[in-house]
């Protein structure tokens, strides 16, 4: 069985959409409602674990979407470049080396 994986939701304008468009990633792009789109960075459980030690007001939603939420906007923003510069959206580990 594999592990539980709980997703990140980055809110993608048509700014960020172009910028994922030209790193070939479009195709994970979701649209969600009404036009939003969202992309997912997955994290394993000990990401999850870890993300949510470093950011104190960050909670996972184990009840419904298994969403990790309320990480701060400059958070997010880095791991958007990641994905944009590493081209994949498997950028957490790296993340969290970046925050030493």
């Amino acid at each position: 069985m594999s592990e539980d994986v709980y997703p990140i939701n980055i809110w993608i304008n048509d700014e960020r959409f172009e910028g994922i468009r030209n790193a070939g990633l479009a195709h994970m792009v979701k649209d969600v409602l009404a036009g939003l789109k969202v992309i997912q960075i997955p994290t394993t459980a000990a990401q999850k674990d870890a993300l949510l030690a470093r950011f104190p007001k960050a909670k996972c939603d184990t009840a419904t979407t298994k969403t990790i939420e309320l990480l701060p906007k400059e958070a997010k923003d880095q791991m958007l470049q990641l994905v944009l510069s590493k081209r994949s959206v498997d950028i957490v580990e790296d993340y969290l080396k970046s925050l030493g």
